[in-house]
């Protein structure tokens, strides 16, 4: 009775979420036009949504790079590539001194992007409904929450500064409460890019977070939800913590590799630092690879590795097997997976499988899991360049406990482009499925699968 009571109220949810997508759907083209154009530019050049400053440079419009913030096309992918410019090595952009020695931008690169939540409602009973659905990671509810103003992100990039040289820095304000924000330092970089074949970056940043095909981890999903293959988020109890979306200090290597026609081979290698805050001096601990196969026409299959150990929980509170292993003792860690993207026309699909294996070898204990997603968005674009409606759908499933618990949860998204600076998307995330069998998390009833968190949320973003 229970599990049929669970499904009917999953099911109510979903229809009233499915109601608010399609008041989105059908807004007045009224509105969209009184909002065509950029406040910014009266010409009605409209901004790179990503980084605005982009487009004040190049007077191009956010359709040049993007399908959709934060999803970048192919020409995109290639800018970044190139360390923020449309070609390497050109003047396009650069301001010079009279004796021409000195390369500077033409504007200072800033940017702005500010959002708002107006509705954020998540229900659970375990942390899963927090950090996977992008919540805060609590064994509670989240409950209904309402952030005018939720988040606040100032960008410096650039790619002219000096020869061969990009830069990139984010200060980002978060709401932690109804009156106070608390501004920290996100995502550094520094990039040397003598040629297409090898460029050479110093970051603070995830490895996989910077990858410019976006399909491993999360960083720059349009989604709040998380991906399962982030690794190491609420429920995935990885013995080493180690998870590929996490902001460390790396240093590695990328570059292209021309094959026939218009595909190419992207490969980079690096070195990161334990992502242990309080190990970010010490040496570099991790190993990174990736590699990609892109046949320029919309299709890219790759596989992806890292390695290496994590420093365990040495202030008598415990690791994540809620054990204090001591000082110095270090957890191993692999992982490895393939992943692929595929645009055709206006529709995209991503999807990406991992493969987990940690070791404790002060415990003696091993610990061998899998995540994947399938992720598949549409840009319908109703005549203009940026799109004006984007559905999006993800399946997100993953595995614990040396395979023994498994866990699905999906999400489902309608963002709606007013311009191509302003965006307002309805978003739901519902678990599907919480097979527990052997593992530590014990239903309600035994042997009974029951649905444990889902999350509706509504939010405005405007880059400046």
């Amino acid at each position: 009775m229970k599990m049929g009571t669970d499904w009917v109220k999953a099911a109510t949810r979903a229809g009233l979420a499915l109601a608010l997508l399609a008041v989105c759907a059908v807004l007045p083209p009224a509105i969209h036009q009184a909002l065509h154009y950029c406040p910014l530019r009266p010409d009605g050049v409209g901004p790179a949504y990503a980084l605005p400053a982009f487009s004040r440079k190049y007077k191009l419009s956010c359709a040049q790079c993007h399908s959709g913030f934060p999803v970048l096309n192919a020409y995109g992918r290639q800018f970044k590539m190139n360390g923020y410019v449309r070609e390497a090595g050109s003047s396009d952009g650069v301001l010079k001194s009279q004796d021409r020695e000195l390369a500077t931008e033409t504007i200072f690169p800033w940017a702005l992007i500010v959002r708002s939540r107006p509705i954020d409602n998540g229900k659970g009973t375990i942390s899963n409904q927090g950090a996977q659905m992008g919540g805060t990671a609590s064994p509670n509810s989240n409950g209904f929450k309402t952030e005018p103003l939720n988040d606040v992100d100032f960008f410096v990039a650039g790619g002219d500064a000096a020869r061969h040289i990009s830069f990139f820095g984010e200060i980002d304000a978060n709401a932690n409460s109804a009156t106070t924000f608390q501004p920290s330092l996100g995502d550094l970089r520094l990039g040397y890019h003598p040629s297409a074949f090898w460029n050479v970056v110093a970051a603070r940043r995830g490895f996989f977070a910077d990858d410019p095909y976006q399909t491993i981890v999360s960083n720059e999903t349009p989604t709040i939800a998380n991906r399962a293959t982030d690794l190491a988020l609420a429920d995935q109890h990885s013995i080493s913590g180690n998870a590929l979306l996490a902001t460390q200090q790396a240093m590695y290597a990328y570059g292209l590799v021309n094959l026939s026609g218009d595909s190419f081979l992207y490969y980079a290698a690096g070195a990161t630092k334990d992502s242990d805050q309080g190990n970010q001096y010490t040496s570099p601990t991790n190993g990174n690879a990736r590699l990609a196969f892109d046949n320029g026409k919309g299709l890219m299959v790759g596989a992806f590795g890292t390695f290496g150990h994590e420093r365990a929980d040495t202030d008598g509170s415990g690791g994540n097997l809620g054990v204090d292993n001591g000082a110095g003792v270090t957890q191993s860690f692999q992982r490895g997976g393939f992943d692929a993207l595929y645009e055709i026309g206006d529709w995209a699909a991503r999807a990406a499988f991992a493969y987990t294996h940690d070791r404790d070898s002060f415990l003696n204990v091993n610990d061998t899991d899998r995540a994947a997603y399938a992720e598949l968005a549409y840009y319908y674009k109703r005549g203009h360049m940026y799109p004006f409606l984007v559905p999006l759908v993800r399946e997100n499933w993953y595995t614990t406990f040396n395979g023994t618990s498994q866990f699905n949860y999906v999400t489902a998204q309608l963002a709606h482009y007013f311009a191509p600076n302003l965006k307002a998307f309805v978003e739901y995330s519902v678990d599907t499925k919480r097979d527990f069998q052997n593992g530590a998390l014990v239903p309600p009833t035994p042997g009974v699968l029951a649905m444990r968190g889902n999350r509706i949320t509504t939010q405005i973003e405007v880059g400046f």
